[in-house]
Parts: structure tokens; sequence; C-alpha cells
């Protein structure tokens, strides 16, 4: 094509291509492409690949375990939910109507247990009672509160108070500590053009000692010692068993809104609602069960009729004192249930209700967060799946002109030596 032209640059131009043939220039560019592809490019590329469809796969994998994960956190939030009894749309408001709800439920369940078994109870324990002591012990001497509240048709605070002074004393303590309970000192704005110094409410102890009592931080934490002091000294002396020295810091709860708040206080929900009420029913069922328990252990033994087991006609066969126990265990169990528990603490405390609102809270974020992983995921999948299959597309590509440079190779070859000539080794690979 080039000798056709008679212009002096294509000439030159000729001259060396004629020389490049002659010397078989070609073969050797050839040569190192063959070699190129084969050896670097096409084996590069397939490694690209590959790695991009192994993130692929690991992707996959995750998004099985996320599914899995996912599927856990659902089951633990209708659980939460299930547990706390609310269906999780307006969280804090149906804690509390659950709890509102809830509790004055167990309360009646509890005070018709008592009412059935209450009286039948108290007189077989005072008549032990009075045995072991010597002479007739008194209503108020054993199980007062208990008793008040099964001879009760209709529970409220006021016969309460008047049948059990000691429940009254109680009440009277508990509304005096939350009196001298001191407030949160609010800090004032600091008026424009004062002093620069922040005023940061620490009085430190050079200041003064005297600001200790009212300067200090306010945890909103009572000294044991200004617990409500129940006395059953009395009971105790005359031969009851003293419970003073138990402490049922389980049921223990720091109302931060009053538990009259209950609905309808003025009914069973007292029981639990009121700590004062709660806490002496509590020391007095523990009491009845410890009676109980033992009575139920020397029936067992063949105890049934002798003077050192209680007067004789007093004498209650074993399924009658199993009867007693039974149930009384039923009571107990309500007051020191979680359910119990978690139910007064939603109705009397703010810091738990927004603590038990904020795990439900979390628990339901953590549903949509294997969610969102799998999503950024996907998009991971994408990209690597685009990428792989551009490297296998190139591939490809590769593959094709090597596969002709090879041939092209061999058939000059073959013409030049005049025989055939075969390429082989790594790009028969490929």
């Amino acid at each position: 094509m080039l000798g056709g032209h008679s212009h002096p640059g294509v000439a030159k131009w000729k001259a060396v291509l004629d020389m490049y043939k002659r010397r078989h220039l070609g073969w050797a560019s050839a040569a190192r492409l063959l070699i190129q592809n084969a050896s670097y490019e096409i084996p590069a590329l397939k490694k690209q690949a590959a790695a991009c469809e192994r993130q692929v796969a690991d992707c996959t994998a995750r998004q099985a375990d996320l599914d899995r994960q996912e599927a856990n956190a659902r089951t633990r939030y209708r659980e939460l939910l299930a547990e706390m009894g609310i269906e999780g749309i307006d969280i804090r408001n149906e804690l509390t109507a659950h709890s509102a709800q809830e509790l004055p439920k167990l309360a009646l369940e509890m005070f018709e247990i008592l009412r059935d078994v209450g009286e039948d109870l108290h007189s077989y324990y005072r008549a032990f009672g009075g045995h072991v002591a010597g002479r007739p012990a008194t209503d108020v001497e054993v199980l007062p509160f208990l008793l008040a509240v099964a001879t009760s048709s209709e529970v409220n605070v006021e016969d309460l108070e008047e049948k059990v002074p000691e429940f009254r004393t109680a009440r009277v303590d508990a509304e005096s500590r939350k009196a001298r309970r001191p407030q949160p000192v609010v800090a004032e704005p600091v008026a424009a053009g004062a002093s620069a110094t922040i005023d940061w409410g620490i009085t430190m102890a050079s200041e003064g000692a005297a600001d200790a009592g009212s300067g200090g931080i306010n945890w909103e934490v009572d000294d044991a010692k200004e617990a409500p002091a129940i006395s059953t000294t009395e009971t105790g002396a005359q031969g009851g068993i003293d419970w003073s020295a138990i402490s049922f810091d389980g049921l223990e709860v720091s109302a931060e809104k009053d538990p009259e708040d209950v609905a309808a206080s003025q009914g069973p929900g007292l029981l639990l609602a009121d700590h004062a009420a709660r806490e002496l029913l509590m020391r007095e069922v523990a009491e009845a069960v410890a009676f109980l328990v033992e009575r139920c252990a020397d029936l067992a033994a063949g105890g049934a009729g002798s003077e050192e087991y209680g007067p004789r006609e007093e004498q209650r066969s074993l399924a009658e004192v199993e009867g007693f126990r039974d149930k009384i265990n039923k009571v107990e169990g309500i007051l020191t249930s979680r359910r119990t528990q978690r139910l007064v603490l939603l109705h009397s405390s703010k810091s738990y209700l927004e603590r038990a609102a904020r795990r439900i809270e979390v628990a339901k974020q953590q549903c949509g967060k294997p969610g969102q992983r799998k999503a950024e995921l996907e998009k991971v999948k994408a990209e690597q799946l685009a990428e792989a299959k551009r490297a296998r597309a190139e591939i490809d590509k590769l593959k094709s002109a090597t596969v002709a440079a090879k041939e092209d190779l061999e058939g000059e070859l073959s013409a030049h030596f005049k025989s055939t000539v075969r390429i082989v080794g790594e790009i028969l690979q490929i």
C-alpha cells in the first residue's frame, strides 16, 4: 500500500516497515503481547473478579446473620412488650395505664385470699402465741394488720389506721421523711454585667461547715436510719416472732409521686400501692408463713394432740394447716413476685418508668438496625457485582485478542519456516 505513493515521507515509512519485517521485529512484539496478556493481565483480572465475588459471598453470609439477628431482636421486643403488658405504640402512657390497671387486680386477688383464710389463721396463730406466752394473746399482739385486712369488707386508709395504730405511725413517718427531704437547688441565672466567675453551686468545706447540710448535692437517697420504724417489740415480748431484724429492701420504693395516685386507692389496690401497708403486710405474712411451715413439720412428725405442740382445743389437722400454708404462700408470692415489684415501681417511680420506657425503645431500635445494615450490604453487593462483571468482560475481551494474536503469529511463523508452528505454555490455559 505504501509503495503506491511517491511522496518522500511515505517512502521513508515504507523503508522503516520493510526493515521491521525483514528483522522480524513484529514477531517479538506479538510474542511480548502474548506473554503480557497470558502471564499478567488476564490473571490479574481473574483475581480481581474473584475478590469481588468473594466479597459478594461474604455480604450474603453477613446478610443471613443479620436476618437471624433481626428475628431474634424482634422476638425479644415482642417478649418484652408481652412482659410489660403493652402494645408499644405510646410506651410511657401504656406503662402507666397498665400498672394502674393491673396493680389493683393483684391486690384484689390477695385481698380475697386473706378474707377467706385470714380470720381462721389469726385465731389459730393467736392460740399458739398465747400458749407460748402463758396468757391469752390479744388481737393487736398477733398479726394485727393481716386481721384488719381480713375482716374488712372494703379496704381504706381510715379504717386500717383506726384498727392498726402502727399503720398510722408508719404513714406519718413516711410523710415526715418526705417533708424533710431537701429540695433540689435551682441555679439562678447570672445577670448581665455580673462577675465572670461561674458559680457551679458547690461549697468547699473551708467555706463553712454550716452549709454542708443544705448546699450539698441532693441525690434523692434517704439514709437507712430514716426508714419507717415499725415496732414489733411488744409482740416479741409476748412470745411472738420479732421481725424487726428482717429487711424487705426488695420491696422498698422511693416514691417520686404519691402512692395514692393508684386508681381508687381507697380499695384493695392500697395494699400494694401504699409503702407502709405493703411493708406491714409483708412482715406479717412472712411471720405467718414461718409459723405454718414449722407447724406442718410438727404435724407431719406425729405431733398432733400433744400439749407441747400447742393447746389441745386449737389443734388442727395436717390437711387444714397445709391449706393455710398454701394460701398464705400464694399471698407471699404475690407480694414478692417480680411482676408485682415491676408494677409497683412503674406506679411509684418516675425514674423506673423512664428506664423501662427507654429499655423498650432501645429494643425497638435494635429491630431496625439489622435492616439498615442489610441495605448497606446490598449496595456493596451491587457495586462488587458490577466490578466483577466489568472484570469478566475485560477478561473475555483480552482472551479473544490474545487468541487472535496467537493464531496470526503462528501463521506467520509457519509460512516463514514452511512448517506448522504451534505456540504452547501458559497461553493455552487462559
